[in-house]
């Protein structure tokens, strides 16, 4: 198998200096990747803006655009957001590649298939956004429409808080992965856990809070989601950490 460029670099000169330049290497690839994808991405813009639409807003659902530049702005964050997802492969392989080198062999194994993870995690979050909770949301809000009401939305707004939700829910579905790493690395205890749930818990949201609109209901359909997904990862990894301790004990 041929050595990754960190490896190379380290072998070289396994300095301080030699790490924060093996991370300026993967940090450009990365940046070089992610610019390569914006301009098919760009180009796709307009049809995922169609289907974002078709996903989010029910049938008759109209957007209008007060700036001359906004249909660009608009169209330059989708692709932003799409190259992203598009690299997040990418991104997670080469951050892969960093950190190997510094694990042993058993902490490998142990992280391996999590960082893999990410990106599928990732995508379910993509998917409950699109499909459960922008779709709550906007049926939430035009609940308050009438004859003398009329939503008048504008599609930088609009977008800006779809791209939103869906980033944010896409990074609150990391909690099994982020749980998964601190428990198999012994950073944490599955009882220390369950003592600081609520913290968790509170922190979950506090930050949905943050990036949804400054409504109960929109926090709360971005937050629940995240907060059983975080309840159902400590009942799944239950079993596995709590016979690891006991052999540890046993020893």
């Amino acid at each position: 198998m041929s050595k990754s460029i960190n490896e190379k670099i380290l072998e070289e000169d396994p300095s301080f200096l030699a790490h924060l330049d093996a991370l300026r290497s993967v940090l450009l690839r990365i940046a070089a990747v992610y610019f390569l994808l914006c301009l098919p991405c760009w180009f796709s813009a307009p049809y995922a803006l169609k289907k974002l639409l078709d996903y989010a807003a029910p049938k008759g659902f109209e957007l209008h655009y007060f700036t001359l530049m906004e249909p660009f702005f608009v169209q330059l964050k989708i692709t932003l957001v799409l190259a992203l997802f598009f690299a997040l492969p990418y991104v997670v392989y080469k951050v892969w590649q960093f950190i190997a080198p510094a694990l042993h062999a058993e902490e490998k194994k142990k992280i391996f298939l999590p960082v893999c993870s990410v990106f599928f995690l990732a995508l379910f979050g993509m998917f409950v956004a699109l499909f459960f909770i922008i779709p709550a949301m906007v049926r939430f809000s035009l609940s308050f429409a009438g004859e003398s009401l009329r939503a008048v939305l504008g599609i930088g707004d609009f977008i800006t808080l779809l791209l939103t939700v869906i980033l944010a829910s896409m990074i609150l579905f990391q909690f099994p992965v982020i749980l998964y790493i601190l428990l198999s690395t012994g950073i944490l205890k599955l009882s220390s856990i369950r003592k600081k749930r609520s913290h968790a818990v509170v922190a979950i949201f506090i930050f949905a809070a943050v990036f949804s609109p400054p409504d109960v209901a929109s926090q709360l359909l971005l937050a629940v989601p995240a907060w059983l997904l975080f309840e159902l990862s400590i009942l799944l990894f239950a079993c596995k950490f709590k016979e690891k301790n006991e052999a540890e004990e046993e020893f």
